[in-house]
């Protein structure tokens, strides 16, 4: 009994999942907004809310999510700004060279800012 409950409990919410589409999916911002920017450490867009026609804009600070670890753009830090040069998004990826550890040297590097960036109804979110 507890089986079919489970079963129909994920299929009611695989069902809702395609039927709101994905402004309600997690991640995968991309495949939902439009005209993705990159001002600073700011993440700004146009995203589409549930409705599936209305884009809004709106915007997030990339600085409260991803930092630099030693040349390397990495979730689960911060203020990547701080180190990081030439920053720029192209999609879903988040691009720039990065101090190493040393202060001198940089590398470059990318993240892919679908893992954790989600449309949620028209607002940017992080979504771990």
């Amino acid at each position: 009994m507890l089986r079919i409950a489970t079963a129909f409990v994920c299929a009611l919410f695989l069902a809702f999942n395609l039927l709101v589409g994905n402004a309600w999916a997690t991640g995968d911002f991309s495949q939902t907004c439009r005209n993705i920017n990159l001002e600073g450490s700011l993440l700004t867009a146009e995203c589409e809310q549930v409705d599936g026609y209305t884009y809004v804009p709106t915007a997030i600070d990339l600085n409260d999510y991803i930092g630099n670890i030693n040349g390397t753009l990495e979730w689960g830090d911060h203020l990547f700004s701080l180190t990081c040069y030439d920053t720029k998004v192209d999609g879903n990826l988040l691009t720039g060279k990065c101090k190493k550890r040393d202060g001198y040297r940089l590398d470059s590097t990318s993240i892919n800012l679908d893992e954790y960036i989600a449309n949620i109804d028209g607002e940017l979110t992080f979504d771990y």
